[in-house]
């Protein structure tokens, strides 16, 4: 998704053009799903705070002086989730069970990566969600966490190299 498509389907949405809506909801949904579920580590709250978000945008999109449409939806995700997650406590954590309508080597796979991500510090689980299924630059994700440029990408590497540790040692 380009910059310029989210900008354009922005000002629709302004001007209350009733297919711009579904169309940024079809570009972003699913990365902002993530996003909010990698912070939670809960299926339901990730879809409450999509929902959420996608209906505070719809009353009120951001305006053209937003230099950063992008970046500015995934900082408000990031903060819907961060408050979320204080919020919850521990005993309403669910167990991750695995989706019986996958097959076996999906549902194998998404257990080892689940337990892999867990073995990152909530920052690490953010900047690597926000980067791979947000597609957000590490300029982007500087915006958004609000740390500089290097911190980011040292935590995004110490994240990739803990979950190729955590895969490999699941793997023995």
């Amino acid at each position: 998704m380009k910059q310029a498509d989210l900008r354009e389907l922005l000002e629709g949405m302004r001007k209350g053009d009733e297919a711009a809506f579904p169309a940024v909801y079809d570009m972003l949904a699913k990365p902002l799903y993530v996003i909010a579920y990698r912070i939670t580590q809960s299926r339901e709250q990730a879809e409450d705070l999509t929902q959420e978000l996608f209906l505070k945008l719809y009353l009120s999109p951001p305006d053209e002086a937003v230099k950063n449409p992008r970046a500015w939806i995934f900082r408000m995700m990031h903060n819907l989730a961060i408050d979320a997650a204080r919020k919850q406590r521990p005993e309403e954590l669910p167990e991750a069970l695995p989706d019986p309508h996958d097959a076996i080597g999906q549902t194998l796979l998404r257990t080892a990566l689940d337990s892999a991500m867990e073995t990152l510090t909530p920052e690490e689980r953010e900047v690597l969600s926000l980067h791979l299924n947000a597609e957000l630059t590490f300029q982007e994700l500087a915006g958004v966490t609000g740390h500089s440029l290097p911190s980011v990408y040292r935590c995004y590497r110490r994240a990739l190299r803990k979950l190729r540790a955590a895969l490999e040692e699941g793997e023995s």
